[in-house]
């Protein structure tokens, strides 16, 4: 439904003075506060009909109105102006991204970092990923006579362990033996490879090359669980939190455990940002909430995911640009460090 002008201009001052004082705002308000060319008679019905059309709403304890989810959604699709960050913002946080050097979970908390304290929001960004997880190399270390440390180095780095018992004794010399002959035949291969491969292998080697598979499929369904978290105390302070249940609600939303649960990483588009408001969360815990999200890195390569969390009574249009600004400077600084060619699964034969 498109709004009249005049609506759409009192639907607008309405979300940015409520954003701005976190209290319901009243028609009497509106008219003093920004001269408008109408009387209180005037803009009290029209706030009426957009009460009535459910783009605002009427708490119980106050006479003046607050954005329903329904207005924050026109709001950010057909009246929200998104402002670009200014050249000298941009400036100063390339130039702390490129102080970090090439430490991934350094780049990772220093983006949450200052999301969060451009926002004054809670920020969450993943750690890069492949979008398959693939082996570069294997290790195995005795430990006792039946058990040694499985070690899984993935490609970007990324270090799994294990501990793997055997069925028999293993001297650290056949372990050694074991590690080569799955690296020379499983190098560069994802969980699936491997477990397609037509390599011969003895059966203690395939007790190691199922554990990796495992390790490899297990790394890939995680997804999104490492992450930096940074913001919470700011949210924790807004008006929207000062009942402890909400506090505990957060709390929850925001445990490293449940970020793939209550934020959908996985289903975002790659280069574009997505705000899903309130009720349009599919979880009922999110129902208090506005996430802002959007991937980062290089489609098809190494991705990673940001999100804003906070109340509906959010800054769009700066969360909007600096989500959009901060994903396009990671995916730079992924490129520029680890711009590798694709991996293509290789024949039985290579293997």
């Amino acid at each position: 439904m498109s709004l009249t002008e005049r609506r759409a201009k009192l639907l607008s001052l309405l979300i940015g003075e409520y954003v701005d004082s976190a209290t319901p705002v009243g028609s009497e308000a509106m008219v003093r506060r920004y001269e408008l060319p109408f009387s209180s008679a005037t803009i009290r019905n029209e706030m009426a009909r957009l009460e009535e059309d459910g783009y605002i709403t009427h708490p119980h304890t106050s006479a003046g109105r607050v954005p329903s989810d329904k207005g924050y959604r026109y709001y950010v699709e057909a009246l929200m102006e998104e402002r670009d960050l200014s050249a000298q913002i941009k400036q100063t946080i390339r130039h702390q991204f490129h102080q970090a050097g090439r430490e991934e979970d350094e780049w990772v908390h220093l983006a949450a970092a200052v999301l969060a304290r451009a926002v004054e929001n809670a920020a969450v960004v993943t750690m890069p990923n492949m979008a398959e997880s693939r082996l570069k190399r294997v290790e195995l270390v005795s430990i006792q006579d039946t058990s040694a440390l499985l070690v899984v180095v993935m490609q970007q780095a990324r270090v799994k362990q294990q501990v793997l018992i055997f069925p028999e004794p293993m001297e650290q010399d056949g372990l050694t033996a074991i590690s080569n002959h799955l690296n020379d035949a499983f190098r560069s291969l994802s969980a699936g490879e491997i477990g397609r491969s037509q390599v011969q292998l003895t059966q203690m080697e395939w007790h190691v090359a199922n554990a990796v598979r495992e390790i490899l499929a297990s790394t890939d369904a995680g997804g999104f669980d490492e992450a930096a978290l940074e913001g919470i105390r700011t949210v924790l302070q807004k008006p929207e939190f000062a009942s402890s249940d909400k506090v505990l609600n957060l709390l929850d939303v925001m445990e490293r455990r449940n970020l793939g649960k209550y934020i959908p990483f996985s289903e975002l588009a790659d280069g574009s940002v997505t705000v899903m408001i309130g009720a349009e969360n599919e979880q009922d815990a999110m129902h208090d909430y506005s996430l802002v999200i959007s991937r980062y890195g290089t489609p098809g390569g190494i991705t990673g995911a940001m999100a804003v969390v906070g109340p509906t009574r959010m800054h769009y249009p700066r969360t909007i640009s600096t989500v959009r600004f901060l994903s396009e400077l990671m995916g730079e600084m992924l490129t520029t460090f680890y711009d590798e060619p694709p991996v293509t699964e290789q024949g039985a034969g290579d293997k």
